[in-house]
């Protein structure tokens, strides 16, 4: 007797890139799509916690958080029935303070930086309220500067702006994120603007190891995976270039070819 068994690809689910919905996947097809990149910068050197250039007095947790981007993590089981997770953030445990480990901004000190991060409280505390002071310190973190104050109890972008040198009979300047909570917590997506003045934060630009500058608008293009109510139809290159001796639209392109 036979049995019907769809595919395994058939069975999971994956978001559209233009709407955002879950689909299953075999429901999605990729194609190329030009888009604006829009200027932004990032003057962090590693927008994620690494030892080199980042620093905590709070309790080690491990990476046990989904973080701002959930999607991208995942749960393991282990062969001892625990679960743990697979692209998971950093996470610290009791009140402590975020800090850089190395200097990343050289400006001028008539500069204005904003200083941000996406931080949040683990997804099983009891408590989610946590405080969190932005602020600049001294290489050893021992002078501080508060500039913003945040009271939160989910994922949120705190961030604070503040004139660059606002440290005196210090020639150091690094930035920090100071937490208070009952529980665990996380911070990633660190990021330092220059020259904003009050504003909020641009567009995350990810780092790792160098700055990532993108000083004006630019139009790119790349590869998106669409659902069958975003797709598009193909035009040909007669109708880009303005000729009209073909028919504006190409023939729908099967969904199968699209796939690269």
């Amino acid at each position: 007797m036979l049995i019907n068994k769809p595919p395994v690809l058939g069975r999971q689910l994956d978001r559209c890139d233009v709407c955002g919905d879950k689909w299953q996947k075999n429901a999605l097809v990729r194609t190329q799509v030009e888009f604006l990149d829009k200027k932004g910068e990032n003057y962090a050197l590693q927008s994620s916690y690494d030892g080199t250039y980042w620093t905590c007095d709070a309790s080690d947790a491990g990476t046990v958080s989904y973080g701002n981007r959930c999607d991208n993590a995942r749960l393991s089981l282990g062969d001892d029935n625990t679960l743990s997770y697979i692209n998971g953030v950093q996470t610290w445990e009791g009140d402590g303070t975020f800090r850089q480990a190395s200097d990343s901004i050289n400006a001028a000190p008539t500069s204005y930086v904003t200083i941000s991060a996406q931080v949040g409280p683990w997804e099983r505390n009891t408590s989610p309220d946590m405080t969190v002071v932005v602020g600049e310190c001294d290489s050893d973190g021992n002078n501080k500067v508060a500039i913003k104050t945040w009271n939160i109890n989910t994922t949120t972008r705190v961030w604070g702006t503040s004139l660059f040198g606002d440290l005196t009979n210090t020639p150091d300047q690094y930035f920090y994120f100071q937490v208070t909570n009952d529980g665990k917590w996380w911070i990633d997506e660190m990021q330092f603007e220059v020259n904003t003045i009050g504003n909020t934060p641009d567009d995350f630009r990810r780092t790792s190891g160098a700055v990532n500058v993108n000083s004006a608008d630019t139009g790119s293009i790349t590869t998106r995976k669409v659902c069958p109510d975003c797709f598009e139809t193909v035009l040909k290159k007669s109708e880009r270039f303005g000729k009209q001796n073909e028919k504006p639209v190409a023939d729908e392109v099967d969904t199968v070819s699209q796939e690269f």
